[in-house]
C-alpha cells in the first residue's frame, strides 16, 4: 500500500530564509537580478525532493492583497518593514519553478499561507495522509498533531506532539493559540497583554489550560497580574482569535493534483537560463534528463543503501544522485608524499615545468600569524596533485621554499594568509602569483570567494564540503589536524587542481567587463603590500592602555550611580531589558515602545537617541554604552591581541569584503576606532612606533569632495579647491549669504555636515536629526547647498540615471557596484540604491586611489632600500613606523606618491605629521 506523504511548503517563510542567508553575499546575474532568493529556494526544494521524497507536495502563499485579519485588525502585520526588492522579484520567478517542477501552488484570497497550510493539514488527515509542515515559524505548532508535524529545513528536525509540547511546556499543541494570544507576537503585531512575556504565559497556560479558563477564574490571581489581565479581558481574546490558524480555508480536495510527477526539464532549463543558474543546471537538469529524458518519466526507484530520511527506515529512499561535476567525475591523481626525498624529487620536476601551479596551504587557526601549517598541496597539471605534510620537525618546509622563491607563478586562493602564514614559519614568497579570491572579489563583491563557492558559480564544479570531512558545524565539528593524511591530501589536492583551473575562467571575465587593469595595476600588486603590513604589525602601550582602562572603569561606576541618582533605584545598566522597565514602565518616556519577540523593550542606540532629549537618564546610558563598549572592544581587548612572540598586533587586512572597494580590518577592527571623542582618541595615543622610530601619519584633505569637484565640473567647489579656500566655509558662506569672513564656527559646523551628508544622500530629516535643528532648516540647508553648487545637483541626477538604465555604477577606475533594485517600485528600497549610486562611485573611487598609492609607496620604500614600515590603513591615511635617518625620505616618497595616485581638474593633497604616537601624528 502507498504511503502517502503529503509536504507543505510555507512558501514566504523559506523564501525570506534563503534571501537573507546570502544577504552579506547576494547572488547577482549579469542583468542585475537579486536571485539570492530564488536560488536558496530551489535548493532547499531539490534537498527535500532528494533526501524526503514526498509522495505528494505543494507550496502555500500568501495572498497579494489584505486577508480577513487585516480586516478585523487594521494594525495586524503593521510593524513589519517593506519585503525587500529582492523577494518581490522572487516570488514570480519561483512560481514559475515550481510549474516547471509540476507542484500545486496553493493561495486563498483572504487567507494567509498558514491558513492554507492549516485547512490542508486537516483534509489530509482525514484521507489517511502523514503531512509535514515544511517551515521554520514554530506558530504552526498548533496544528501538530499524531499525523501532523512540522519539519524545518534548517535544522533538518522534525517537530511532532512531544517536541511541541516540551519546546513550550503544554499539554497540548493546540494550547500555542493560547500562548500566543496571552503574550502577543511582535512579528504580526498581535497585542496579547501588554506585561505579560513568555515565561508568565507558559506559567499561566500550564497552570489553566486555556484562555478562556484562565479569564474564568482571575480571581485566583494576585497583585499587578490580576489588574493586567482583567484590564485586557478583550484584547487577550481577540489576539487569540489573531493567532488562530484557521482549518476552513474553502479548498477543493484534489489528491491526484498534489501527487509529485516528472519535472518539465524543458520549462525548467527555460527558466535556469534566465536567470544564470549554471550550477543548478547542471546538478538538478542535466543529471535529471540522462536519468528521465526530456519528455519525463516515472522516477527511478531509489538505489539500495541510500541515505536514510529523517522520518524513519520506511519512509521513501532518495531518488537523486550527486551531482555531476565532483571529484569523481575525472580520472584524478591526488598523491600524499610523506617522504623527502621522493617531495624534493616532486617540487624539483614542478620547477622545470613550465605554466601556473595550483597552490592550497592547509593551516589550523585563524589569524594568519598565528596559524600552524599542516601542509602543501601543489597541483602543476589538472587532475594530478600531491599533498606534502608536515612532520613535528616541518622539514617540508624546506622542500617547498625554492618553489616559493622560484620564477613559476603560483595561483592560491589566499595569497595575502599563505604570505604571513610562511613568513610566521621563517618563509619568504617572493615567486610570481594570482589570487583567486581577489580576482571573484572584482567580479562579485557581494558574493563568497573561496575556492569551492568560485568554482561552483564559474564552472559548475561541486567540491568537498566541509561537511563532509569535518562534519556539520558545531562543538563536534572536527578539527584539520584530526583527519588523517590521506584524507586531507584529497581534500587539499582538489583544492590545488581548481586554483590551477580557475585563472583562465576568471581572466575572460575580467577582460570581459573592462576590469582586467584593475586586478593587475591594483588588487594583485596590493596583496603583497598588505601582507607586510600584516607580517610587520604595530605596537601599542600595554602600561598606558592599561592606566586608561582604570580610569574608564572608574567613569563607568561614576555614570553608573547617576544613573540610579536619575531612575530613583538601583538597576543593571547593562541589561537591555532592565533600562527599557526603567524608561518605559516607569518613567513613561514613549507610550508607543516596541517590545521584542522576547516580551522585553527595545533599548537599541536609535531608540535612546531620539529620547535623548525626554530625560537626562538617557544620555547617560548613552554615554555608559559607549564607554562600556570602548573599554570591551579597545582598551581590554588590544593586549589580549598581541602576538606573544612579536610583541605586536598584527590586523588582518580584509581586501575582499567591502562592495565599495575599500579594505576593512579585523582583531582589531582599526576603521571604528572613535577620532572625535576624547576617549576614542586616548586609542590612538596608545599606537607607538618601534624603540627608537617616529610614528608618521599621512592624509588626504577632503578626498570624496575633491572627487566630487572633478566629477561634477561645479565652478565653485572647483575654484574653491584650487585657490586652497575652506570649502566648508565657502559652502556656509554661500548657503547663510554671508561674507566669508562673518561666517560662525556653527555655521560652518552644518555646512560640513551638509556637504558629506548629501553625497550619502542624507534627507531632510536626517540632516535635521543629525544636527538637532528643525526640519524646514534642515530643507533650507539642502535646498541652499544645490542652489550653491548646481552641477553637484546636475551630477547627482545624471549618475542616479545612468544607474536606473544600466542597473550599476562604476569608479573612475571600472570597479562596478551593482544596484539591482534601483528601479525597484518600493520608495524605501528604490531610494537606498539611489543613495549607493551616487555615493558608490566617489566612495569606490577614493578606495582606488589609496590601493594605487600604496602600491607605488610600497615599491619606493624597496627600491629605495627604506628600513621603515607602512603599518596601518585607515579610511584616506597611512600609518608608518619610521626609522628618524628615513624620515625626510619617507615623508617626500609618501606624499609624492598619495598626491599623485589621481590625476584630474583637481589637485588631491595629502596632509601629514610626525610624533611619538599615532594620536599626536595625526
Amino acid at each position: 500500500m502507498e504511503q502517502k506523504r503529503l509536504f507543505l511548503l510555507d512558501a514566504y517563510a523559506l523564501i525570506f530564509r534563503a534571501y537573507y542567508a546570502l544577504l552579506r553575499n547576494p547572488r547577482f546575474t549579469s542583468t542585475g537580478i537579486n536571485t539570492s532568493a530564488i536560488f536558496g529556494f530551489v535548493n532547499t526544494l531539490q534537498e527535500l525532493l532528494k533526501h524526503q521524497s514526498p509522495s505528494h507536495i505543494a507550496v502555500c502563499f500568501d495572498p497579494g492583497g489584505k486577508t480577513f485579519r487585516h480586516e478585523a485588525y487594521a494594525q495586524y502585520k503593521a510593524n513589519r518593514s517593506a519585503t525587500p526588492e529582492g523577494i518581490l522579484v522572487a516570488v514570480p520567478y519561483i512560481k514559475e519553478i515550481l510549474k516547471a517542477y509540476n507542484i500545486k501552488v496553493l493561495q486563498v484570497d483572504g487567507y494567509e499561507a498558514d491558513d492554507v497550510i492549516g485547512s490542508m493539514t486537516k483534509l489530509a488527515y482525514a484521507h489517511g495522509f502523514d503531512t509535514y509542515m515544511v517551515t521554520g515559524d514554530k506558530d504552526l505548532g498548533q496544528l501538530v498533531n499524531d499525523r501532523t508535524r512540522i519539519f524545518h529545513p534548517g535544522k533538518n528536525e522534525v517537530l511532532g506532539v512531544k517536541e511541541i509540547d516540551e519546546l513550550y511546556g503544554l499539554q497540548s499543541p493546540v494550547q500555542v493559540i493560547d500562548l500566543l494570544g496571552l503574550m502577543g507576537d511582535t512579528a504580526d503585531n498581535i497585542p496579547g497583554c501588554p506585561g505579560v512575556g513568555p515565561k508568565t504565559a507558559e506559567k499561566l497556560i500550564q497552570q489553566y489550560g486555556s484562555i478562556e479558563n484562565l479569564l474564568e477564574h482571575t480571581g485566583e490571581l494576585k497583585g499587578s497580574l490580576k489588574k493586567k489581565i482583567e484590564d485586557n479581558r478583550e484584547q487577550i481574546v481577540f489576539s487569540k482569535f489573531l493567532a488562530t490558524i484557521k482549518t476552513d480555508v474553502p479548498l477543493d480536495w484534489d489528491e491526484e493534483a498534489l501527487r509529485r510527477v516528472p519535472v518539465d526539464y524543458v520549462a525548467l532549463r527555460k527558466v535556469f537560463a534566465e536567470l544564470e543558474f549554471k550550477t543548478l543546471t547542471t546538478r538538478i537538469i542535466d543529471h535529471g534528463e540522462a536519468n528521465a529524458g526530456l519528455d519525463g518519466v516515472p522516477l527511478p526507484a531509489a538505489p539500495a543503501g541510500s541515505q536514510p530520511s529523517l522520518f524513519g527506515s520506511e519512509a521513501p529512499a532518495p531518488v537523486e544522485a550527486t551531482p555531476a561535476a565532483t571529484i569523481k567525475s575525472h580520472e584524478h591523481d591526488y598523491r600524499l608524499i610523506a617522504d623527502l626525498d621522493e617531495a624534493r624529487a616532486y617540487v624539483a620536476g614542478l620547477m622545470q615545468g613550465q605554466g601556473d601551479i595550483g597552490l592550497h596551504i592547509v593551516a589550523q587557526g585563524q589569524e594568519a600569524m598565528r596559524a600552524h601549517i599542516l601542509g602543501f598541496a601543489l597541483c602543476g597539471e589538472r587532475y594530478h596533485a600531491a599533498y606534502l605534510p608536515l612532520d613535528d620537525f616541518g622539514w617540508m618546509i624546506d622542500v617547498v621554499r625554492p618553489l616559493l622563491a622560484g620564477s613559476r607563478r603560483l595561483v592560491s586562493n589566499d595569497v595575502k594568509r599563505d604570505m604571513v602564514m610562511l613568513h610566521a614559519h621563517g618563509v619568504a614568497w617572493s615567486a610570481p602569483y594570482y589570487d583567486t579570491g581577489v580576482a571573484h572579489y572584482l567580479l562579485q563583491p557581494e558574493r563568497n570567494h573561496d575556492t569551492a563557492s568560485i568554482a561552483a558559480t564559474l564552472v559548475g564544479y561541486a567540491a568537498m564540503s566541509p561537511d563532509d570531512y569535518l562534519g556539520p558545524k558545531g562543538r563536534g565539528q572536527k578539527q584539520l589536524s584530526q583527519l588523517k593524511p590521506e584524507k586531507l591530501s584529497q581534500v587539499a589536492c582538489e583544492l590545488a587542481d581548481l586554483c590551477l583551473w580557475l585563472p583562465p575562467v576568471l581572466d575572460r571575465q575580467l577582460d570581459h567587463e573592462g576590469m582586467t587593469h584593475l586586478l593587475t595595476d591594483i588588487e594583485q600588486p596590493l596583496v603583497e603590500v598588505l601582507a607586510s603590513m600584516e607580517m610587520t604589525g604595530a605596537r601599542v602601550d600595554v602600561k598606558a592602555l592599561a592606566d586608561y582602562s582604570v580610569k574608564l572603569t572608574a567613569q563607568v561606576e561614576r555614570l553608573e550611580q547617576e544613573c540610579y541618582d536619575l531612575a530613583g533605584e538601583h538597576f543593571n545598566t547593562a541589561s537591555p531589558s532592565q533600562v527599557g522597565v526603567i524608561l518605559f514602565d516607569k518613567l513613561h518616556l514613549d507610550d508607543k515602545a516596541k517590545k521584542t519577540k522576547s516580551g522585553q523593550y527595545s533599548t537599541t542606540e536609535e531608540i535612546l537617541v531620539r529620547l535623548r532629549d525626554r530625560h537626562p537618564l538617557v544620555s547617560k546610558i548613552l554615554e555608559l554604552r559607549g564607554i562600556r563598549k570602548l573599554l570591551s572592544t579597545y582598551v581590554n581587548a588590544l593586549p589580549e591581541l598581541i602576538n606573544p612572540r612579536t610583541g605586536r598586533i598584527h590586523t588582518t587586512y580584509n581586501q575582499t569584503v567591502t562592495a565599495t572597494g575599500r579594505l576593512s580590518s579585523t582583531n582589531p577592527n582599526l576603521q571604528n576606532i572613535p577620532v572625535r571623542t576624547d576617549e576614542g582618541k586616548e586609542i590612538r595615543k596608545a599606537f607607538i612606533p618601534s624603540d627608537g622610530n617616529v610614528f608618521f601619519s599621512a592624509d588626504y584633505s577632503q578626498i570624496e569632495l575633491r572627487l566630487v569637484a572633478d566629477f561634477s565640473h561645479d565652478a565653485t567647489m572647483l575654484d574653491a579647491f584650487k585657490h586652497g579656500q575652506d570649502i566648508h566655509a565657502i559652502t556656509a558662506s554661500k548657503i547663510y549669504h554671508e561674507p566669508l569672513e562673518s561666517v560662525t564656527p556653527e555655521q560652518r559646523r552644518k555646512a560640513k555636515t551638509a556637504n558629506f551628508g548629501i553625497l550619502y544622500g542624507i534627507s531632510a530629516f536626517g540632516l535635521a536629526q543629525r544636527l538637532d535643528i528643525p526640519r524646514s532648516e534642515a530643507k533650507e540647508l539642502i535646498d541652499g547647498y544645490y542652489a550653491t553648487f548646481p552641477q553637484v545637483r546636475a551630477y547627482i541626477d545624471r549618475t542616479v540615471a545612468q544607474a536606473k538604465e544600466k542597473g550599476y555604477v562604476t569608479t573612475l577606475y571600472g570597479r562596478r557596484r551593482m544596484l539591482p533594485d534601483i528601479n525597484s517600485r518600493n520608495a524605501v528600497v528604490r531610494q537606498f540604491s539611489e543613495r549607493n549610486a551616487v555615493n558608490a562611485p566617489i566612495q569606490g573611487t577614493a578606495a582606488d586611489v589609496i590601493k594605487i598609492a600604496m602600491v607605488a609607496i610600497y615599491r619606493r620604500f624597496k627600491l629605495e632600500g627604506l628600513k621603515s614600515k607602512m603599518i596601518l590603513q585607515v579610511h584616506d591615511e597611512l600609518n608608518f613606523d619610521v626609522v628618524p635617518g628615513e624620515l625626510e625620505t619617507v615623508q617626500r616618497i609618501v606624499v609624492d606618491e598619495m598626491e599623485n595616485a589621481y590625476h584630474g581638474d583637481v589637485r588631491l593633497t595629502a596632509s601629514h605629521g610626525v610624533a611619538g604616537n599615532w594620536l599626536d601624528a595625526h
